[in-house]
């Protein structure tokens, strides 16, 4: 007689923090913009972690760089809250596309018309 065995294969308990593939794929619309919303945060952030602690120049055709509250549009004036001299130095905090959060108080243009 051969013995058989009387335990059902069971799945392995899932790992803390671990992502069950089934639910991701019957995701409903909202969950799936806020998934996707999460994953450019974390892209997001991880690109600002190359800049944080990073020293920078100043470098302008103008003279001068404005620090914006926020890293909408580079021409926008109603949202400048201080300017930055050619040549001073800022130590970044993070990094949005082309802009840089520093430690000056806001957020400046990182590149602009060929310039770093």
């Amino acid at each position: 007689h051969c013995a058989r065995s009387t335990t059902a294969a069971r799945p392995a308990p899932a790992e803390e923090g671990a992502v069950d593939v089934q639910k991701l794929a019957t995701l409903s619309p909202e969950d799936d913009v806020l998934a996707r919303s999460l994953r450019r945060r974390v892209e997001e952030l991880s690109q600002g972690a190359r800049s944080a602690g990073r020293r920078f120049i100043v470098r302008t055709m103008r003279g001068f760089l404005n620090v914006h509250s926020d890293p909408r549009d580079p021409y926008e004036t109603g949202n400048v809250v201080a300017q930055l001299a050619e040549g001073e130095v800022v130590t970044g905090l993070e990094e949005r596309g082309e802009w840089l959060r520093h430690d000056r108080g806001g957020w400046s243009v990182r590149f602009h018309g060929g310039f770093e």
